[in-house]
């Protein structure tokens, strides 16, 4: 057995789940199992933006090797393919390990996303759907659909240059304000607040930061901090550019740089509202087929729950935690019925619960110089994120205690 060729393949499979969007611990698993196969123990740290990987070939050497990943963006068609190639890999392992390798690269060659037009309209789906989820009108939508995608065809070009992501989230929220806020100085009948709320869900690294609160609460500290900072640095960029936007328009007019107020809608035609408007959201991620109906299916569910227990009494808090739940059982329970990772199903399922608003609120009101409003909506961003964090790990801590004794027993 080649060890470097197993080496070299098993870090070539964990780097492009990393380059696709898969948590931290999916990738740390994948390459230890794919050693496993063949008998081998493998040491394996990764971050959002590094993977090592150590191994003792049969001589006692020690071989490592170090990938430094670049995040492009979620993909969920090319990681529930690199999922189940590693499902084959480990069930059959190919005598030469070099196959390993080759199998990953024709994966890699193989999947491609959809093409920008079809993002764009994804875009234009989601924020002007998520505009009528924060009780816009149809105005309101509209432009937030106009301003969605050209914030988003923004960020699709400034991905194929080299500039870092803070620039490209800097330049495609101002471009996105300026649309929105363009539109309302025409004279365009809309409310600025749903019409915001809806466009920036293009940008808000909302499951970033749900994601930064878990890997802190299964202690893997350095994840936690890397996917916090990008997290906190994304915010800052949406409420810089758009921020920019304002000022520049305050320049010349009376706009005010209040990010508005938006209202939950009326339940009968929330979980509607959110269904299609996570249903956009599957396109710039990349998913098909049916996938796309569960997904979405797993957003309408969870705002089910969060009216349910908002409509006996609870707080943000509490109604959050619940909706958790029930989308991450949701979401184990698709998982495990078509072979895929979680992943698939909760990055779209959780758009109506993360707290991406509200991280874009509470970055504005820091550059405004409103401290109060700043801390205390950025607490609540915390809280709700926490919240989110919290409801998916009990649920996943729960099943792996079951799967654990269920294999003791027999």
């Amino acid at each position: 057995m080649d060890y470097k060729q197993l080496l070299e393949g098993a870090c070539e499979m964990g780097y492009q789940l990393l380059g696709c969007g898969a948590e931290i611990p999916r990738v740390e698993d994948t390459v230890r199992r794919i050693a496993l196969a063949y008998g081998v123990s493998a040491e394996v740290f990764a971050i959002p933006n590094c993977l090592i990987v150590s191994i003792v070939d049969k001589n006692g050497e020690q071989l490592t090797r170090m990938r430094q990943a670049k995040f492009r963006s979620i993909d969920i068609l090319r990681l529930e393919a690199y999922n189940a190639l590693s499902r084959r890999l480990c069930a059959n392992p190919p005598e030469d390990t070099g196959e390993i390798l080759r199998q990953v690269n024709a994966v890699t060659e193989k999947m491609s996303p959809y093409p920008a037009w079809l993002q764009l309209i994804g875009y234009f789906i989601g924020a002007s759907f998520f505009a009528l989820f924060f009780s816009g009108g149809w105005m309101d939508a509209l432009l937030a659909g106009l301003a969605g995608v050209v914030g988003g065809a923004c960020a699709l070009w400034l991905g194929t240059t080299r500039s870092n992501f803070f620039i490209n989230t800097a330049v495609s929220g101002f471009v996105l304000a300026l649309t929105a806020y363009g539109g309302s100085l025409l004279g365009l009948p809309v409310n600025l607040g749903p019409t915001m709320a809806g466009a920036i869900m293009v940008l808000v690294p909302g499951l970033v930061f749900t994601n930064f609160m878990s890997d802190l609460l299964t202690g893997d500290v350095m994840a936690g901090l890397s996917s916090f900072a990008r997290a906190v640095l994304t915010a800052g960029a949406i409420a810089l550019g758009t921020g920019s936007a304002v000022a520049l328009l305050r320049f010349f007019t009376a706009v005010s740089m209040d990010p508005g107020v938006v209202f939950m809608p009326y339940p009968l035609l929330a979980c509607p509202v959110a269904f299609i408007a996570c249903l956009g959201f599957c396109l710039p991620f990349n998913i098909r087929s049916i996938g796309m109906l569960l997904c979405c299916l797993g957003g309408a569910v969870g705002w089910l729950f969060y009216l349910l227990m908002q409509n006996a009494g609870a707080n943000v808090y509490l109604s959050t935690f619940v909706a958790s739940v029930a989308v991450s059982i949701y979401s184990e329970s698709m998982a495990r019925l078509r072979k895929c990772p979680t992943t698939s199903y909760l990055v779209v399922s959780y758009f109506p619960l993360v707290p991406g608003f509200t991280i874009y609120t509470a970055m504005t009101y820091g550059i405004a110089g409103d401290i109060d409003l700043f801390l205390a909506t950025f607490l609540r961003t915390f809280g709700i994120a926490a919240c989110i964090a919290m409801g998916t790990l009990m649920v996943s801590t729960a099943l792996r205690i079951w799967q654990t004794r269920r294999r003791e027993r027999s």
